[in-house]
């Protein structure tokens, strides 16, 4: 898995009072350019005819490093502080570097934004109190260049196939499907609700996983819980994936078999490694990685791993239970936000159902719409209907993993629940067929008509 475009885009950001400036600006980074694959962007690009704000607001949210040309001009200007603001948010969601460059004596260190961050020149020097101009500018070159040849080292980071088949591997249901000979994660996840708790460990409101990503700069720490089968596993797959695409760096660490025992940081150092191809993880940003601990419940040292990794700001953990962690060091888990996956509403189901329903091994496959309707229905019948009984009974929650083998069996024995067996024993059923399938059983080879004891 790679990133979409390697090219690294900069966004000038200035007030046209010191266009003199940018020109400057743009002549001393040409060596720059000859070096890397970078590229300036400043609204004197716009070409006659194009949308003004339009054109603005695509380079500027497209941008990987946004320098701000600090002013009087620049600071009185709607428009540039607007600007300032939006790069601020850029940086905190997806790791878009602010340059501010100084080129007056101007009241910037009074502005709260702009005084926590490093500018250019070295130490803040406005770039007209120089005695001479070039070697101002020599000096943000250098630092233009550092940030621009980190930039570039996240830009060509890439995920080993290996790795990247597992971040798509969905386990016994990869084979469940009637139409499709590999179900990927990308083509049936659906982004599940979540119940977000207090530091009273009270519950507070649903949060779609969507929208944690979106926020998940503001968090930070984050504890996801889930009972079994509830996809905690298949959501971390997901959150490294959407990470990745967000410049992070996700670093995924899962250990049921040895209980997370040695080193936490050496486990992380080996599965940067696999999961990325390098051993050179000192070269990355640091801020810009997020460790995820999958299965951490299984973990004996838990207090002692949660220290080893306070230098990494941004981690995920996934247990079993979120009220279930008794830590002598409350501080450690303190800082985390608490999440508890929740069971699939009946809109979430439908999202999956049509999800499933479309899934097809034929390319442009000419599919009569009413027969698909007609397909999510009885889909969405047999699940509601027939399964209905059992969601919220403790037998079969209403998670991704359950509703697609009872809706991938159905469809497999062309027949509906055997009502001489109980739910419990469908369920077994259910899984028994994926299970076969997953292991290259064909369907006609399935003896359907074997019978399950019945369970009590």
């Amino acid at each position: 898995m790679t990133k979409s475009n390697t090219n690294l885009n900069l966004f000038l950001s200035y007030s046209h009072i010191d266009e003199e400036h940018i020109e400057e600006f743009i002549k001393h980074i040409a060596p720059l350019k000859n070096i890397l694959p970078i590229e300036e962007w400043y609204d004197r690009k716009i070409i006659p005819g194009q949308d003004f704000n339009s054109e603005i607001n695509k380079n500027l949210y497209s941008a990987d490093i946004i320098v701000l040309f600090i002013s009087a001009n620049f600071l009185a200007s709607s428009a540039c502080l607007e600007e300032k603001k939006i790069a601020l948010e850029l940086n905190k969601k997806i790791g878009a570097k602010v340059c501010p460059i100084i080129l007056e004596s101007c009241g910037w260190l009074d502005d709260p934004d702009l005084c926590s961050i490093l500018a250019l020149p070295t130490d803040g020097k406005p770039i007209t109190e120089f005695d001479k101009p070039s070697a101002a500018w020599n000096n943000v070159y250098g630092s233009v260049k550092k940030v621009a040849e980190q930039g570039v080292l996240m830009k060509k980071i890439e995920i080993c196939e290996e790795f990247s088949s597992f971040l798509q591997h969905t386990d016994l249901l990869s084979k469940a499907h009637s139409q499709k000979t590999a179900v990927l994660l990308k083509d049936i996840f659906v982004h599940p609700e979540l119940s977000k708790y207090d530091n009273l460990k009270e519950y507070e409101k649903k949060i779609n996983t969507l929208e944690l990503m979106d926020k998940f700069h503001h968090y930070s720490k984050i504890l996801i819980a889930g009972e079994n089968q509830s996809g905690k596993t298949t959501l971390c797959k997901q959150l490294f994936i959407d990470l990745f695409k967000n410049n992070y760096i996700p670093v995924y660490l899962s250990d049921k078999s040895l209980n997370f025992s040695g080193k936490i940081e050496n486990r992380v150092l080996n599965s940067f490694q696999e999961q990325y191809g390098t051993k050179d993880i000192e070269k990355y940003d640091k801020s810009r990685f997020v460790i995820i601990l999958d299965d951490f419940h299984f973990a004996q040292k838990k207090e002692k791993h949660l220290q080893s990794l306070s230098e990494y700001k941004q981690i995920i953990i996934i247990v079993d239970d979120i009220f279930n962690l008794n830590f002598k060091n409350e501080k450690l888990i303190d800082s985390f936000t608490y999440f508890k996956i929740e069971e699939f509403s009946p809109s979430l189901r439908n999202e999956l159902i049509t999800k499933w329903a479309h899934l097809t091994d034929t390319e442009n496959a000419q599919i009569c719409p009413n027969s698909i309707y007609q397909k999510i229905d009885s889909s969405t019948e047999l699940v509601n209907a027939t399964l209905g009984k059992m969601f919220g009974n403790g037998i079969m929650p209403a998670h991704p993993f359950f509703i697609l083998s009872v809706i991938s069996t159905y469809e497999a024995f062309s027949t509906p629940l055997d009502q001489e067996i109980t739910s419990q024993g469908y369920c077994y059923q259910a899984l028994i067929y994926m299970y076969l399938r997953k292991h290259g059983v064909k369907n006609d080879e399935v003896d359907t008509y074997t019978a399950i004891p019945e369970t009590t």
